[in-house]
């Protein structure tokens, strides 16, 4: 575990304080011996997300994180996240969404006023897509895949995930693509900025949200206010030991 929190502070690599990373390796592996994790931040205009375009041309806050792995690690590999004092299992919060509207439904029904209050509808009368607490709220957060920074390595090794699997098969089941028109809806607020002035066009068109596994992860809410949840997976390959790097866009801070 690496709190990566405020790696917004630093322009420059600095080595994490020990009260900020946890290694869970086997016995045979001395831990006090290990190079500790360092990280700085960087600003980028392009997300890491290749589904996410920049046409508001953001600066995207972006941490660069390196870590040790002492020993190989073989897969199945997860990768997770960390939230804590994040109450999903608020019992506004955990009924704030519409399913008729995830499951493509073109609702404009005022149950889905009542079930997404207040994030069902804009004062100038379009609807938020996907509407509701839970959807505004989505980690947003992105890393990358892991590049190795080992010495005498050449820095272009990749340890590539999938967010294929990560999601539940019968959360699966709840999403379909959007029957929506683009103009009749607009993207959860905290959403917005990675929209051309907030709002959904033909260039910029809603997320499908049967395809986005990450998204179905978030929406099953945890049930206690301290929680991970799984962000990515590789089941094929090994996890060289080494010296990683992955890079980190910053976006929460904005929820």
């Amino acid at each position: 575990m690496i709190n990566y929190s405020y790696c917004g502070q630093y322009t420059q690599p600095v080595y994490l304080a020990e009260s900020l990373y946890e290694y869970q390796f086997g016995s045979d592996v001395n831990i006090t011996q290990m190079q500790p994790p360092a990280y700085h931040i960087e600003n980028s205009t392009t997300f890491l997300d290749p589904s996410w375009q920049n046409p508001n041309n953001l600066s995207i806050p972006q941490c660069i994180l390196d870590f040790s792995i002492p020993s190989t690690m073989t897969p199945p590999i997860y990768m997770y996240y960390r939230l804590t004092n994040f109450y999903q299992n608020h019992r506004l919060y955990i009924k704030n969404l519409d399913a008729d509207q995830l499951l493509g439904s073109a609702s404009t029904s005022s149950t889905l006023r009542t079930n997404c209050d207040p994030l069902a509808r804009t004062d100038d009368g379009l609807w938020i897509y996907p509407c509701g607490l839970i959807a505004n709220s989505m980690f947003n957060d992105t890393a990358s895949n892991f590049t190795s920074i080992s010495e005498g390595g050449d820095g272009l090794k990749q340890y590539t995930f999938s967010t294929s699997n990560i999601a539940w098969p019968t959360d699966k089941q709840k999403y379909k693509p959007t029957q929506y028109q683009n103009s009749q809806i607009v993207p959860p607020p905290n959403w917005s900025k990675r929209y051309p002035d907030g709002k959904y066009n033909d260039q910029h068109p809603p997320p499908d949200l049967s395809t986005m596994e990450r998204f179905m992860v978030w929406m099953h809410v945890a049930a206690l206010p301290d929680f991970r949840k799984i962000w990515a997976r590789n089941d094929n390959d090994n996890l060289e030991a080494g010296r990683w790097r992955v890079a980190i866009d910053m976006s929460k801070e904005d929820n």
